[in-house]
């Protein structure tokens, strides 16, 4: 009996300390990029729109809320940072529950209005992935909605395990391309252990 609580007692003792050396790695500062940099990841994605108002319901509608609004007027450095003398913007940083952020912006001051990219093969951004559990629920809501599609057919993409990755793209009211993946099990264990390191 005494071996038995012994052993257990090791074992919870062993558990702690696991706990408490992860505990501790996961609060320390991040270990310098070979490049010399510091990231720590990804902020925000900017999306520039057209008409403030229309594009931020549209996008609570594919599960974004209102986090605080930017509504602003700059010049001096502000300006010269994002390459104006001034500029005049009315948009909002709008967040989603896994934590992505996005800034929606409506450029008043200068105002370009010029279409997005009408195709995924320019370089440079080119489109929003977001995740969903039920890919064919929302093209059905969105279809329901008369939101534009690139193609009728969701892709299908094997992980060479059995499973399979679906998604589809679509566009928003501006037509910057947005896309709906629905991942396999595999490939959501590999990305959610991809985000514990």
């Amino acid at each position: 009996m005494k071996k038995i609580l012994l052993g257990a007692g090791l074992g919870m003792a062993l558990s702690l300390l696991v706990v408490v050396i992860a505990l501790v790695a996961a609060s320390s500062p991040p270990p310098l990029d070979p490049q010399g940099l510091h990231t720590t990841g990804v902020l925000h994605v900017n999306l520039n729109v057209s008409d403030f108002k229309r594009s931020k319901a549209f996008y609570e509608k594919l599960g974004f809320k209102h986090l605080m609004d930017i509504n602003k007027t700059a010049d001096g450095d502000v300006a010269a940072a994002v390459g104006a003398e001034t500029y005049v913007v009315r948009g909002a940083l709008m967040t989603h529950k896994d934590g992505s952020v996005i800034d929606l912006l409506e450029w008043q001051t200068p105002r370009d209005t010029r279409p997005p990219y009408d195709n995924l093969f320019r370089p440079g951004l080119a489109r929003l992935a977001l995740r969903t559990t039920d890919l064919d629920a929302d093209v059905e809501r969105l279809k329901e909605d008369g939101v534009a599609f690139i193609s009728e057919r969701s892709g299908v993409v094997p992980d060479g395990l059995g499973g399979t990755t679906r998604f589809i793209c679509f566009k928003d009211p501006d037509g910057t391309i947005i896309e709906l993946v629905e991942m396999g099990p595999v490939m959501s264990v590999i990305q959610s252990a991809s985000q514990q390191q």
